[in-house]
């Protein structure tokens, strides 16, 4: 997923997030500000063949070892502390039960999500970044379950959503995104990276790897 901000302009979110910075995993030693966020990874360290990603960093000294105690229940906000900021209003993600199918195996049914997705978790975070960012909506590529959460985070949250699908996804799938009201196009699966980069470097007006939101 990428966000898009024409301003630049970034909105500290709420809440008790113990985020510092984003550190690359090309080199530990790099690290960048929490917005914006790179979201096609490490300037100094990707390629063009190779992106390394990056991943946020925490003030682990002043997380409360009680976080841990917790019940289990709906809203990854509880993890808050070991999460970015979350302005991006819940659904009701997280808290899925833990199945004993016997001979110690167990099942995570990540089915009980409002989208019926694993993905529900991660959009609630990248809806919350395009949020903190300003930007007016969000673009993602996929052929089914992300592009369905990420369209019902957004409208949940107040923006749009732009859904590049493959040309060959099933007319459910697509529907199933267009149900959250998202704008769904189909295009051919070699362009549809192609096209979110050109998407949010378009709606962005900067656009290019010099840039403070180069990604």
């Amino acid at each position: 997923m990428c966000s898009f901000s024409p301003s630049g302009a970034s909105v500290r979110g709420t809440g008790a997030s113990l985020a510092t910075h984003q550190r690359s995993l090309g080199d530990p030693s790099l690290t960048y500000p929490l917005s914006p966020p790179l979201t096609r990874g490490c300037p100094r360290t990707s390629t063009d063949d190779l992106a390394y990603p990056l991943e946020v960093g925490y003030d682990h000294e002043r997380l409360d070892p009680r976080l841990f105690e917790q019940e289990p229940g709906p809203d990854i906000a509880r993890w808050a502390p070991l999460l970015p900021p979350l302005p991006a209003p819940t659904l009701g993600e997280g808290g899925t039960p833990l199945l004993d199918l016997g001979d110690g195996l167990h099942l995570k049914d990540e089915s009980r999500n409002p989208t019926w997705s694993h993905k529900d978790r991660l959009n609630r975070v990248t809806v919350s970044a395009a949020l903190a960012e300003g930007a007016p909506g969000v673009v993602v590529a996929s052929s089914g379950n992300h592009g369905a959460s990420a369209a019902a985070y957004a409208a949940r949250a107040g923006l749009r959503a732009v859904v590049l699908t493959s040309a060959d996804s099933p007319p459910a799938v697509q529907d199933f995104a267009r149900a959250y009201g998202a704008t769904v196009l189909s295009v051919p699966v070699e362009e549809r990276w192609p096209l979110l980069r050109e998407s949010c470097c378009t709606a962005c007006g900067r656009g290019s790897p010099s840039c403070g939101c180069w990604g």
